[in-house]
């Protein structure tokens, strides 16, 4: 009756609950459910609690009333079944007491077969150290010791740090571990008197056998013979004893004392023939024996010292070994029994059954490991460590485990009929059953309305949200008039207002988006037209560029080849383009080029195609040719085309071109290789003066790898210091002396040859390196000059050839004068040789030139009277001195026009009061006409060659005498008369080459 109006009333709540959730009036938020439903809850589970409250001091008053009867019923029929009653009210915990008392058990059972191994492991590494001293058995033993220390502490962790037993163990371990390195040091000093007094016995032995030796070539006297052998026998007897001690482990007393009298008996060997030893052999040798022989004994008398102790601490090693192991197993056959009678009591609570013997794998110990004792170095070990010691106490801990009082049987408690009949009326039963009633229907109530709130709940949200992700999906698909209908809970209607904003927003800017599209595509569009032309052709030119050049190269190729035709590549330089640039602007020279890409691809349409490789360099492909001549026919055309002047804004400009060639297949086979040939051969059209078509041959491109040598080997030259620089005299005609001396740098290669400046300065100019290398040149010379200066030689002039390129450079006087600050050099003293080409490189040369000459250092211009020779760059140089050419001097004695030129340059120099050298003189012949001369200095190898600086001194000291006898042989030779002069004498290491 009561649990029928009980579930109407339920059913009652609940529909008026689901009515006013879903009343549309009333929205309430997930909050607000979820608030409800909690409350709901927490007070039914308060009312719960103070049923159950109220209705368990009942029970456990009704129930200590049935435990009192029944345990007095009991007690009264059997006195010794109380502690088995007492024990079944703990049933329900006594289960995991046993379970953790068998854990315990376990965990002490392993820390203790560990640390009895990580005992057995230091023995025997300590016996191993002992017996060694290498780094691997030293690090073995470190490394047992660690880990004895980690099972220690593990032991400790299972046993309890605190225990009295912990103190025990780590007392006893420490005072092990202290005497094993005790035993080990002991060990260290016992090898250590060993390897000594083995050294020292050596030595008498080697000492004795090599004066033995000597005796029978050198001595003819038999007593010095005889006193050797018996010293010699004497030291044998010495070094047999000590064998033998030294084969066995234990060095007792006998074998010590043994040792010792043949020591004594050496020494009395020694003391019978000292005279005729140090006689013989010299007192150095008998004084070195007796100092052996000392040091013998002292390494005996440690070997004493040392042995008694070392067997001490070998035995109680041995004892501490047993000690620690015994007391471990101890410790663990104590714990089995106390195990074994703790669970005589817990077991038959936990299982409900009589326990009449505790469970084999508890009440039995694990088997203990065996120990490995220290052996003992005694001659008999010591008791603890034999095998009956260990037997004992082994029967020992095994009786210890065994002599523990087996539990006592236990008789069963009573069964539930007696209790019962002994309890009286069943109470407890009634109480119980009305208990579990109120707790269902209390139970069955809160389920109903979680379960109702919850259904509730999930409603208002998984309707709202299905609608949601349903517009979502329309709206993600485009339908972007898509709405969501309100409803559900607060938070998910405003979400729904929120959603259907963002619809409308979308929809308009998805019209906006469109047109933003369309433009974007359009411009899209045209920057990838533009950035595809810009890919494969020169955005000035609009010419194929390098990476297109490429891709029609390859394919005309691969064409020929099939066609088994031509394909001819020009390459084409603008000569002197530069000067359109530095003249007229870069802006106007961006025309020029333009205007050449035109008639570049003009001429080229006919035959193939133009391409831009980049600045003035221009690249035109012949893709199908029928033959070289065809090839060459088309380069002499492009050379031809630029004849006729451009016209570039208005005005006409004259342009040429050099053009290298080379053709697939004869001279390359793939489009790098056949422009690098193009290239090679560009450079030799420009070498043939500009304006000219040159076809690639082999031998160009061994040109461009050789110069490609001799750069990256000046470049190591400049980093290694290989050049050199000599000086050759010039000699003044009026006062028969040295003048000044011209500076001539040498590169000595790795193979010891000399290189000439013609060989690498041409390269070094071209890879402007020349500037590092005039400045190694200028610091040399000013330096050699600095030190004739204060020197011997106060009048010390030193001439230097500098490049016309360096004084393109601001920085070339500051860095002369500051060479001359430096060094405290006169200006006078330095003298800046030049040729002709300085004037192709501007005015800013010639006042670079004033300048140096305002500060008083000379100018003097080399190689007059070839190249570029002109009269105007006597008027526009800021000269000081004229070098005649050697070429010309060369032929002055044997052609009548050399002779009239260098008469008339000679008579020039006069008159514009310019001194005069003259290079190359290398033969008696050529001296007459220039004999006489003011202002006239003489150079070549016919006085001497360049020498180094400090080979110059002693040859200028010979060379006034030497110009004497050379002008007096000229005068007897204009006479008819006949005088051998001498000749000058070369350094052996300097070849006899030009001074250039």
């Amino acid at each position: 009756m009561g649990q029928g109006a009980t579930a109407s009333r339920i059913r009652a709540f609940l529909n008026r609950a689901a009515r006013l959730t879903t009343w549309p009036s009333l929205r309430l938020s997930i909050v607000s459910r979820l608030s409800i439903a909690v409350g709901a809850v927490v007070i039914l589970a308060l009312s719960a609690n103070l049923l159950l409250d109220q209705g368990m001091r009942i029970l456990r008053v009704q129930n200590a009333a049935s435990m009192a009867r029944a345990a007095s019923a009991a007690l009264t029929a059997n006195p010794h079944s109380f502690p088995i009653a007492r024990a079944a009210t703990a049933r329900d915990s006594s289960g995991a007491v046993l379970a953790q008392l068998a854990e315990n058990l376990e965990r002490q059972r392993a820390a203790s077969d560990a640390l009895i191994a990580a005992l057995n492991n230091y023995a025997s590494a300590t016996q191993s150290r002992a017996a060694s001293g290498q780094d691997s058995v030293q690090m073995q033993w470190h490394s047992a010791a660690d880990a004895l220390e980690h099972a220690s502490s593990a032991y400790l962790t299972a046993v309890g740090s605190h225990s009295i037993a912990a103190e025990r163990i780590v007392h006893r371990l420490h005072a092990y571990q202290t005497l094993a390195e005790q035993w080990v040091q002991l060990a260290d000093a016992r090898r250590d008197a060993l390897i000594s007094y083995d050294t020292h016995a050596d030595a008498i032995d080697h000492r004795t056998k090599t004066a033995l030796d000597g005796a029978w070539t050198i001595f003819g006297r038999v007593l010095a013979r005889r006193s050797l052998m018996q010293v010699r026998a004497a030291i044998d007897v010495v070094r047999q004893q000590f064998s033998m001690l030294q084969a066995a482990d234990v060095a007792d007393g006998a074998s010590l004392t043994a040792l010792a009298d043949g020591e004594e008996a050496f020494g009395s060997t020694l003391d019978k023939y000292a005279g005729s030893l140090k006689r013989s052999e010299g007192a150095d040798w008998e004084a070195q024996t007796r100092a052996d022989l000392a040091a013998m004994s002292a390494a005996r008398k440690r070997l004493a010292q040392i042995e008694p102790q070392r067997r001490d601490d070998a035995q109680q090693l041995s004892t501490q070994s047993a000690a620690i192991a015994g007391f471990v197993l101890a410790r663990r056959a104590d714990l089995v029994s106390r195990v074994a009678r703790r669970m005589a009591v817990v077991a038959p609570a936990a299982t409900g059954r009589p326990l009449t013997a505790a469970p084999a794998r508890i009440m039995r110990p694990a088997a203990a490991p065996a120990v490995a004792l220290i052996p003992s170095v005694a001659a008999a070990p010591p008791a603890a460590a034999t095998p009956a010691a260990a037997k004992q106490t082994a029967a020992t801990h095994s009786a210890s485990i065994q002599s523990a009082p087996p539990p006592a049987v236990l008789t069963p408690p009573p069964s539930r009929a007696a209790a019962e009949t002994a309890v009286g009326p069943p109470l407890l039963d009634r109480a119980a059953s009305r208990a579990r009633v109120l707790m269902a229907w209390i139970s069955v109530l809160v389920l109903g309305l979680l379960s109702a709130i919850c259904l509730l709940t999930v409603r208002s949200i998984v309707l709202p949200i299905r609608r949601m992700l349903g517009a979502t999906r329309r709206l993600a698909a485009g339908e972007v008039d898509t709405r969501v209908p309100r409803g559900g809970i607060r938070e998910l209607d405003d979400l729904s207002v929120a959603f259907n904003q963002m619809a409308e927003q979308l929809a308009s800017a998805q019209q906006l988006a469109l047109s933003y599209q369309q433009q974007l595509e359009a411009k899209v569009e045209e920057r990838t037209r533009q950035l595809q032309e810009l890919a494969a052709h020169d955005p000035l030119t609009r010419l194929p560029n390098r990476r297109q050049l490429f891709a029609l190269l390859d394919t005309a190729i691969e064409q020929a080849r099939q066609t088994q035709r031509y394909v001819g590549v020009f390459f084409l330089d603008i000569d002197n383009f530069k000067n359109i640039n530095d003249s007229l602007g870069h802006a106007f020279g961006d025309a020029v080029l333009m205007s050449i890409s035109q008639r570049l691809a003009d001429v080229a349409g006919p035959f193939g195609f133009a391409a831009r490789l980049g600045g003035d360099e221009f690249t035109v492909i012949f893709p199908s040719a029928g033959s070289v001549e065809d090839i060459r026919t088309a380069g002499e055309a492009l050379v031809r085309a630029f004849q006729v002047p451009l016209v570039v804004h208005h005005r006409d400009l004259i342009v040429s071109v050099s053009v290298g060639a080379s053709i697939y297949p004869d001279h390359e086979r793939d489009g790098e290789a056949l422009l690098r040939a193009a290239d090679a051969a560009l450079f030799h059209a420009k070498a043939l003066g500009r304006s000219q078509l040159a076809l690639f041959t082999p031998d160009l491109l061994q040109l461009a790898s050789a110069k490609f040598r001799t750069e990256q080997g000046l470049r190591r030259a400049i980093e290694r210091g290989e050049f050199e620089l000599l000086f050759q005299p010039e000699i003044s005609l009026e006062q028969q002396d040295t003048a000044l001396v011209e500076a001539l740098i040498r590169w000595r290669l790795p193979d010891g040859r000399y290189a000439l400046p013609g060989e690498f300065l041409s390269v070094a100019e071209e890879s402007g390196l020349i500037l590092e290398v005039t400045d190694w040149v200028l610091r040399t010379a000013i330096e050699a000059a600095a030190r004739w200066h204060y020197g011997p030689w106060p009048e010390a002039r030193v001439a230097v050839n500098v490049s016309p390129r360096l004084l393109l450079d601001d920085r070339f006087v500051d860095l002369v004068l500051r060479l001359l600050e430096e060094f405290r050099l006169p200006a006078r003293c330095v003298e800046i040789e030049l040729t002709e080409t300085v004037l192709q490189t501007g005015p800013a040369t010639i006042e670079t030139l004033r300048c140096l000459r305002s500060h008083g250092v000379a100018i003097a211009l080399d190689d007059f009277g070839t190249g570029y020779s002109s009269l105007a760059s006597l008027e526009k140089l800021p000269l000081s001195r004229i070098k005649l050419d050697q070429s010309l001097i060369a032929s002055i004695d044997t052609s009548a026009r050399s002779a009239a030129i260098a008469r008339a340059i000679i008579g020039l120099c006069h008159g514009l009061g310019l001194e005069m050298t003259a290079e190359g003189i290398e033969r008696p012949e050529q001296l007459p006409l220039l004999l006489g001369q003011r202002s006239m200095y003489l150079q070549g190898f016919l006085f001497s060659p360049p020498v180094s600086r400090d080979e110059l001194l002693p040859v200028m000291r010979t060379l006034p005498q030497r110009l004497r006898a050379m002008s007096l042989a000229a005068e007897n030779t204009r006479k008819g008369a006949v005088t051998v002069l001498p000749s000058a004498t070369l350094p052996p290491s300097v070849p006899r080459v030009s001074s250039g």
